[in-house]
């Protein structure tokens, strides 16, 4: 089901969460070129969204906008009274250096958590809802958990998901619940939608 869109802009009046399957979450995204209300106001109802789901970041591809751009909110970790609300446009990462490795889960995978191997120090370059460019340094390791959250995210503006990260026996613990999620969106749809074969 799609959502009611705009008609000033590429924009959904009333976005929702996608769950995989969903071919949204398979395509990598456009660069966003306007800085203007409607795109300024389409963060603000993805934060709806986010805080309706519990999350603590979320992707333009999971309610199914193929834009470069993703919001965050990491000091809501875990209930947290505290709010941290972030906007990242066209972001790229800089200065990768080591590994870590965090466990996590996505509102596009409900239900499932793993461990994934991610980048532990970086850069990261992006503009803010203005327009504005704007460079932070992240260190996993040093207990940035916004680091971990950035990587999740930026991944969902390549069409990547985290469970593309996992090994076989990885995968192989989690393939019941995939299947699961295949087997409702296929009923919902009639489409079997873009189906990790792994």
């Amino acid at each position: 089901m799609t959502s009611p869109v705009a008609s000033a802009s590429s924009y959904p009046v009333a976005p929702a969460l996608v769950e995989y399957p969903h071919p949204a979450l398979r395509r990598p995204t456009e660069p966003v070129t306007v800085f203007d209300d409607a795109l300024r106001e389409f963060c603000q109802r993805m934060f709806a969204v986010m805080e309706a789901e519990a999350g603590v970041g979320l992707a333009a591809p999971q309610v199914a906008v193929s834009k470069r751009l993703f919001i965050t909110d990491h000091k809501k970790r875990k209930g947290a009274e505290e709010s941290e609300r972030r906007v990242w446009i066209n972001p790229r990462l800089e200065n990768q250096q080591g590994t870590s490795v965090y466990e996590e889960g996505c509102l596009s995978f409900p239900g499932i958590y793993a461990k994934v191997t991610r980048l532990n120090t970086f850069d990261i370059v992006y503009q803010d809802e203005y327009g504005v460019e704007r460079r932070q340094s992240l260190d996993v390791s040093a207990g940035d958990f916004l680091g971990i959250v950035v990587q999740h995210e930026l991944d969902h503006l390549e069409g990547r998901v985290f469970i593309d990260h996992l090994t076989p026996l990885q995968v192989e613990m989690v393939r019941k619940k995939l299947q699961d999620l295949e087997k409702t969106y296929k009923k919902a749809t009639g489409s079997a939608g873009a189906v990790i074969r792994r």
